[in-house]
């Protein structure tokens, strides 16, 4: 478990998604999936789920 879960895709419309690399399928938070974003926001977000999935803390955003 010292892999990150999460990664990033960019669609081809250029907006950026989260997906779920143990899954294959997109992040969701809320029951809305993580696409449609900007680089950076896709970035943070990832950044905040990975480092609780390596903290094997539940990440209050899925």
């Amino acid at each position: 478990m010292n892999e990150p879960r999460y990664g990033l895709r960019q669609e081809r419309n250029g907006s950026w998604t989260i997906v779920d690399l143990i899954t294959r399928v997109p992040a969701a938070s809320d029951g809305r999936d993580l696409a449609g974003l900007d680089r950076e926001d896709a970035q943070d977000i990832m950044d905040v789920l990975n480092r609780d999935y390596l903290a094997r803390r539940k990440s209050p955003l899925v």
